[in-house]
């Protein structure tokens, strides 16, 4: 009788699966549960992976984030493009924040390598993305003569804010519509433009 095949998985299905693992138990968790739940052998993560840091790095990379469609979304300008921008940001934050949780409490996570290694990692892409809509939006005189970079920040800390005051349990663990509503608002007021002086149309005094 011969011996049963080894599964095969791909370096991609298995970084979800520790991911999973990870999310749930942080970098505690075991690599003896990834490969239990993987379907391997333990041996065959460390044929790939030369220590336990190597995989959980690769793991907890930030899921992707699929924001080309409103970056180029030529007829959303101003308001309308600040608005749309950042409830796609909440959305994502709401999505990234049980990955980044765990990243950031490793003992040996540190912000700028992470960014050296994975300068394409959502952190960093969505940052630039919304620097340059941002600075065209400034250019064109649709937003105020702003930082674009400090414009951005504001945007991704909003965002990030809301995400992890709804993972603390606020609201019930989801802020109500009108409370982002009234929050990017008061976002767009700090970044619209100034308000043009009124022209009046005074007929000049009759000569003497």
């Amino acid at each position: 009788m011969g011996m049963g095949r080894t599964r095969t998985i791909t370096d991609a299905e298995l970084l979800e699966v520790a991911r999973e693992v990870f999310v749930t138990a942080g970098f505690g968790a075991s690599t003896k549960e990834i490969a239990r739940r993987a379907g391997i052998s333990e041996g065959v993560i460390y044929q790939r992976f030369a220590t336990k840091d190597e995989l959980f790095f690769a793991a907890m990379i930030p899921p992707p984030a699929d924001l080309s469609q409103i970056f180029r979304q030529a007829r959303l300008k101003g308001r309308a493009l600040v608005e749309q921008l950042t409830l796609a940001m909440i959305e994502y934050s709401r999505a990234s924040l049980p990955v980044l949780l765990p990243l950031m409490l490793h003992p040996r996570f540190q912000f700028e390598e992470f960014a050296r290694r994975h300068p394409e990692s959502p952190l960093f892409f969505l940052r630039r993305e919304l620097m340059q809509v941002l600075l065209r939006e400034r250019e064109a005189g649709r937003i105020g003569d702003v930082d674009p970079g400090g414009a951005a920040l504001l945007v991704w800390s909003t965002a990030q804010t809301i995400a992890f005051f709804e993972r603390l349990g606020a609201h019930d663990g989801k802020f109500d519509p009108e409370i982002i509503r009234r929050t990017v608002q008061c976002l767009w007021d700090g970044l619209k433009p100034p308000r043009q002086p009124r022209r009046h149309n005074r007929t000049p005094p009759n000569p003497p």
